[in-house]
């Protein structure tokens, strides 16, 4: 705690993200690209790092291998509000669940809407997720878990709803969400917060909403908050309590509660939007923890069924 409380002193210090702005979505995406072509890049360095690219659309998925054999699939979803990011950001975090968990971790490169085409990242998304689905035998395991950070999260969330819809949700065994965001009308934290909130800028996040969800068709303007909760797998919704949608974990940890999920929501102290990623022991205990659930989902949907 004493060290997340000192790493946050530095936070006020640099820029905040303002993801309304989109020169600032472009700036770092630019830079985020330009990070690409100095550091090797994990297949270089003969990793366990694969791509595969669908057949139908314009988007590749980033398949990290663990060097056990494989329990489950973990399909994920990276954030950046929805505007920026991609799937190589998440190789370092994809390389302990995969070692630690012996599970593939598939994390889906969609394109961003820095065009505020949201539909059209939703679409990709939904179309990963179900292709994954439909080939599970090529990874050689039976059960998914779906995961997703900030904005991901919502996208993850979608993605459940789109496999239940086409009879593939008995595969999903899990549902992982770090820093969510799920409500795109935006929830009490994020509409309370100010310019001065931590790392991300709370006014700009919410007008990058605004900006968004007039692509997406009318009933997926409100996000996952507004959705059908029933036939939930287990889930897990880390916040921090100093992140300005903060409630948007507690929101939806509500729903699945009141449809009869087994849910647990954990808020963490002194941590911020994307805590998960910081140089502190805070974030690597989160992180052992998260990973640990995991485990433990696996191991239980392997055990014999006892009828």
């Amino acid at each position: 705690m004493r060290r997340a409380r000192r790493f946050n002193r530095l936070l006020p210090w640099l820029p905040r993200f303002k993801t309304g702005h989109r020169w600032n979505a472009r700036l770092v995406q630019s830079l985020v690209k330009a990070w690409h072509k100095f550091i090797p890049d994990l297949r270089r360095m003969h990793s366990r790092v694969s791509i595969i690219t669908l057949p139908v659309r314009t988007l590749t998925i980033r398949v990290t291998h663990p060097r056990d054999s494989p329990r489950a699939l973990v399909i994920h979803f990276h954030g950046g509000a929805w505007v920026m990011g991609d799937a190589r950001l998440e190789d370092r975090l994809a390389s302990l669940i995969a070692d630690d968990c012996a599970i593939v971790v598939a994390a889906v490169d969609f394109r961003n809407a820095s065009d505020d085409d949201l539909a059209r990242t939703l679409e990709d998304c939904l179309a990963a997720a179900s292709w994954l689905a439909t080939n599970l035998e090529r990874f050689g395991v039976a059960h998914i878990i779906l995961s997703g950070e900030s904005s991901g999260a919502h996208l993850a969330v979608e993605a459940f709803f789109h496999l239940r819809s086409i009879g593939q949700q008995r595969a999903v065994i899990g549902f992982y969400s770090m820093c969510g965001a799920f409500d795109l009308e935006g929830s009490q934290s994020l509409r309370e917060s100010s310019s001065e909130s931590l790392l991300i800028d709370g006014p700009s996040a919410l007008a990058n909403l605004r900006r968004l969800t007039p692509s997406l068709p009318e009933e997926k303007r409100q996000g996952p908050v507004d959705g059908d909760f029933y036939d939930l797998p287990p889930a897990l919704f880390i916040a921090g309590c100093l992140d300005p949608i903060a409630d948007d974990s507690l929101e939806i940890f509500e729903c699945w509660r009141r449809a009869g999920g087994d849910a647990r929501c954990i808020v963490v102290p002194e941590a911020v939007h994307g805590f998960n990623r910081m140089p502190t022991a805070l974030a690597a205990k989160t992180n052992s923890f998260a990973r640990h659930w995991m485990r433990t989902l696996v191991e239980g949907a392997q055990k014999p069924d006892p009828g």
